[in-house]
């Protein structure tokens, strides 16, 4: 894949992270605490649940391969092992990235490149049974490059031009119509309307509403509790603001930092076809991301890929269970 397909999804104080063209990206969709507070992001090639071969979002030099230990997988085809590679930085010696969940086919010492193939996907234990192989990128100091906790903060390369016009919340749909793109035994895939999506010039993921103004939704909702938004600006938005999507209130706006937000679900439902599901796990990406659509249990659903199915959301008002 040439250099040129990729595109900067951060970029600060010499640090530079780069992700295909074609991939999508999540920094919320994850229950482990590095994406619960932002300080993470995975970088999926495909959203299959067949591994791949990986090319690296960053430059710099190998420094240190480990295999470790992970939990048995309730899956099948996940292995007990998981893979860490660390990279230090070209530009920022001072800092490494930490990469997780390949297979490394590279060798300490051994200088790389942004797009250079670094190795493979696994699956293991620490992935649920609808987990699409990814690679798992976190920004370390260097002194602290290991541990599970931590991870220096960044933002998102998002250019400042997008209107901050507050607009009124449309009228609500009570079924959102689905496109599957692809059916799995585990998962859908699909598109929501083309009005459910906002960009954040390049970044397009799938929109809310807070205190009248568009953001950018990440996370698993609800099955992972807590909540990623991405806002157009810095200091535009203030604690215990509400947060709608599709009019529905999905939890109130917690801590801010930069332009991200965190909050934690309502106590929501999502029904597809009338039929209560686990949740939904959305990405980011440079085109209208597609989003998973997952069932409590493997082929819950007759449903086929390239069907038209029906979305809809249970708010917390409505719950009475």
């Amino acid at each position: 894949m040439a250099k040129s397909e990729f595109y900067d999804i951060i970029d600060m104080e010499n640090i530079m992270v780069s992700i295909p063209n074609s991939s999508h990206f999540s920094l919320g969709t994850s229950p482990y605490y590095a994406h619960q507070h932002g300080l993470a992001i995975d970088i999926y090639q495909d959203l299959s649940l067949e591994n791949y071969h990986v090319l690296s979002p960053v430059s710099g030099k190998i420094i240190k391969t480990k295999t470790m230990v992970a939990p048995k997988p309730k899956f099948k085809d996940g292995i007990n092992k998981e893979y860490l590679t660390l990279i230090c930085n070209s530009h920022h010696p001072k800092i490494i990235f930490k990469i997780l969940h390949v297979k490394p086919n590279i060798r300490e010492g051994e200088q790389i490149e942004k797009g250079d193939l670094i190795g493979s996907t696994i699956r293991n234990g620490y992935f649920a049974y609808w987990s699409s192989p990814h690679l798992h990128l976190e920004i370390r100091p260097y002194n602290d490059a290991i541990r599970a906790r931590g991870g220096k903060v960044f933002s998102l390369l998002i250019k400042d031009n997008q209107s901050t016009n507050k607009e009124s919340i449309k009228n609500k749909l009570k079924q959102i119509p689905l496109k599957i793109e692809k059916a799995f035994p585990e998962f859908f895939l699909a598109y929501l309307p083309e009005a459910f999506y906002y960009k954040l010039n390049p970044i397009c993921g799938v929109k809310i509403n807070i205190n009248g103004l568009n953001c950018i939704l990440d996370g698993g909702i609800p099955q992972y509790k807590n909540g990623l938004v991405v806002f157009p600006h810095e200091d535009l938005l203030t604690s215990s603001n509400s947060i709608y999507f599709n009019n529905y209130k999905i939890g109130t706006l917690g801590n801010i930092r930069g332009k991200f937000g965190f909050f934690k679900f309502d106590r929501i439902k999502f029904l597809l076809n009338n039929e209560e599901i686990r949740g939904l796990s959305l990405y980011l990406a440079k085109f209208l991301p597609l989003l998973k659509i997952i069932p409590y249990k493997k082929s819950q659903f007759p449903i086929k890929s390239n069907s038209v199915q029906n979305l809809s959301i249970i708010p917390d008002e409505l719950n009475n269970n």
